[in-house]
């Protein structure tokens, strides 16, 4: 627990990662509906790949590519076709 870039790690997660997800989930509540709203949280899998990816220099595989693409997929296909 002393080691610095833990805490930092932790804090960043824990407090300024949920709390900007929690506002911009209030913000998308706000402009969409909440079934809509909702399909997006996939987008964290692809976020943090991208994230792993960028940040710390992991290795970007096949299975990441068709893994997003079936999440990207979904999520067009939801929102497409959609009867509001």
């Amino acid at each position: 627990m002393l080691n610095k870039q833990l805490l930092l790690a932790m804090l960043y997660l824990g407090g300024l990662s949920s709390f900007v997800t929690a506002a911009l989930n209030n913000y998308a509540l706000s402009k969409i509906s909440a079934a809509k709203m909702s399909v997006f949280s996939h987008l964290s899998t692809i976020i943090t790949i991208a994230a792993g990816i960028i940040i710390l220099g992991e290795h970007l595989y096949t299975y990441h590519i068709i893994g997003a693409a079936f999440i990207l997929l979904g999520i067009i296909g939801v929102n497409y076709h959609r009867k509001d």
